[in-house]
């Protein structure tokens, strides 16, 4: 049955061989039209993107022609291909973003080094500040206690008021021996 049906088809597709060509040639000139349209779709958003960065950068996509210096100093007339000036624009461009990305690194950490160096300059002052206004207190309570012993305000007692109050001891004071 199997045999009868296959010489069946051979036989059918044996006659109709120049229509089935034709269609099968159709088939991949159509996948070949959609290709192209692809490609060149493809390539025309590319070319607009080239475009639009290049006015971005300052410079035109077009071939152009450029007087430079040669290496005796003489002018010379260059010619430039589509895109080289652009790319040349780009590059610097670019190599600036990165050299401003870095120097702006660099300050921000400088500042940050700064910051945290008068910062714990400031903690030592304020250390130092608790510690004399813990000082000055203690002497402050022991000229009390000998006042109060004594019956007596003397130059040691106004000493350490004036150390509580954070100004310095009179010339001649005993406050901060």
């Amino acid at each position: 049955m199997i045999r009868k049906l296959f010489s069946l088809a051979a036989g059918w597709i044996g006659e109709q061989t120049g229509w089935l060509v034709l269609v099968a040639v159709g088939a991949v000139g159509a996948f070949l039209y959609v290709q192209f349209a692809q490609v060149s779709a493809d390539r025309d958003a590319a070319l607009h993107s080239a475009e639009v960065i290049c006015a971005g950068a300052g410079a035109d996509f077009a071939p152009s022609v450029t007087v430079e210096k040669d290496a005796k100093g003489k002018p010379v007339a260059v010619a430039h291909a589509r895109g080289a000036i652009c790319q040349r624009y780009v590059a610097q461009l670019a190599g600036f973003k990165a050299a401003t990305v870095q120097a702006s690194a660099e300050a921000l950490a400088k500042a940050m080094s700064d910051h945290d160096a008068k910062n714990n300059t400031d903690t030592a002052a304020a250390r130092l500040a608790a510690e004399s206004a813990r000082d000055a207190a203690l002497r402050m309570e022991m000229a009390d206690a000998q006042a109060e012993r004594t019956n007596i305000v003397d130059h040691e007692w106004f000493a350490a008021v004036n150390g509580v109050a954070g100004l310095r001891a009179p010339a001649g004071g005993s406050a901060g021996r």
